[in-house]
């Protein structure tokens, strides 16, 4: 049995490769499910599972998967960061500060989401390593036909490659890398698509032309995911999985996977009727397994956000987040704890009314799911319609270019003047 609380400090380093995924406690099953798949192709390699949330008793029973607490990192201004970023931002604001703390230890370092499941050896991965020091794929290599979405203009929207995946080696070109991606991580790893920022992922588009030894790699067999199926197809042979009849599956990434309905592709997206893609799901069959596994590898005491509420247990809304992260230099310059009731954030929430009294407040619509919005999509249509025979046609194109800015908080500092 291993202990959150005699594992989680340090990191060793027997091995030459580690895997590492970054997670919230809510998603830990998850993790182990991915690091089991992994260990069942790599037994001997070295895995840790970073948890961005406070710290509790976690118990896994694997003694080779390694606990690391975000807060034992030494990631700069860690509190501030957790509570203007959400809870997806967090996760993946860490990604290049840990890849850089593994590579004082390691060689080669491979970054896997935690919902990825292992069909086969990373080892073609972990061999490019030995020429390029960064490792990167996209979410497409073929452009998308038809209707439905995913489509090419969600590409340019979400970015053109897929972070739930990353692979560096110890090298100068690797480590400069990551230092420029984490200070980009550490001010603006928001999803604010207004304002053209994606989380962490959407400044890896930029990598190639700012960075040395980046390397794209176009293997269809590694991280297979709804994005692109489109142009792989999965098959089961006696020798394992392979895509397109000829490349071994690597891995797939079962992002927004469905596990109560083994028909369903994916949550966002629309490009796939339920049950047009059997040896997805026949390879999402697999993927379950490996859940049921991880629900017997990780025991916790409670799954809830811990940077969801301050301190007193009200939750915090993800306007004041965002607020927050505007004024921050300004107002907020020296609290080191923004969870604080009795501390200055606290009382600018209830001056300005952003306290909120929802239980969950971390709620992202999709592409698919904004379809559920039909009625307040007809109260906002009516508006539009009564502000373009108010201001002309020419007045109401300037006031939606203007209205497409404003609408991040990012771009509302007049506000509260």
């Amino acid at each position: 049995m291993v202990d959150s609380d005699s594992t989680a400090a340090g990191i060793v380093a027997p091995y030459e490769l580690v895997v590492f995924t970054a997670c919230s406690v809510n998603y830990l099953v998850k993790a182990m499910a991915m690091c089991r798949s992994v260990l069942d192709h790599h037994p001997d390699v070295a895995l840790v599972i970073l948890l961005a949330d406070r710290k509790r008793r976690v118990t896994l029973t694997d003694q080779r998967v390694r606990l690391l607490w975000a807060e034992d990192l030494g990631f700069p201004e860690f509190l501030q960061c957790a509570f203007k970023y959400n809870i997806i931002e967090l996760n993946t604001a860490l990604k290049p500060f840990v890849a850089l703390r593994l590579l004082e230890n390691y060689k080669k370092v491979i970054y896997l989401d935690p919902d990825i499941c292992l069909f086969s050896s990373l080892s073609r991965i972990a061999v490019l390593l030995d020429s390029h020091s960064t490792i990167l794929t996209p979410h497409a290599i073929s452009p998308y036909l038809g209707t439905g979405r995913p489509n090419d203009q969600d590409l340019l929207r979400f970015g053109c490659f897929n972070l739930g995946f990353f692979a560096v080696n110890a090298s100068n070109n690797a480590r400069a890398m990551l230092q420029w991606w984490h200070q980009q991580c550490l001010h603006y790893c928001f999803y604010e698509p207004q304002v053209g920022l994606g989380v962490d992922q959407k400044w890896m588009d930029l990598a190639a032309a700012f960075c040395s030894g980046v390397h794209v790699l176009k293997d269809v067999g590694v991280n297979v995911a709804f994005w692109n199926l489109h142009e792989r197809q999965l098959k089961k042979t006696s020798d394992g999985w392979v895509v397109n009849e000829l490349i071994p599956l690597c891995f797939v990434h079962f992002s927004s996977f469905v596990e109560n309905n083994r028909d369903v592709i994916a949550d966002k997206q629309t490009r796939y009727e339920a049950g047009s893609c059997p040896e997805f799901a026949e390879a999402g069959d697999v993927y379950r397994g490996y859940l049921t596994l991880g629900r017997t590898m990780a025991h916790v005491e409670s799954t809830q956000y811990g940077f969801a509420q301050f301190d007193n247990g009200r939750a915090i809304s993800p306007a004041l987040r965002r607020f927050y992260a505007l004024v921050k230099n300004e107002k907020f310059c020296d609290c080191q704890d923004p969870f604080l009731e009795n501390g200055p954030v606290y009382r600018f929430a209830q001056k300005h009314r952003l306290l909120t009294g929802a239980k969950s407040t971390q709620v992202h619509i999709n592409f698919k799911a904004t379809s559920g919005y039909q009625r307040e999509q007809r109260v906002i249509a009516m508006l539009f319609r009564w502000s373009l025979r108010i201001l002309g046609p020419d007045r109401y194109f300037a006031f939606l270019r203007y209205l497409s800015q404003y609408t991040s908080i990012f771009n509302q500092s007049n506000l509260f003047k």
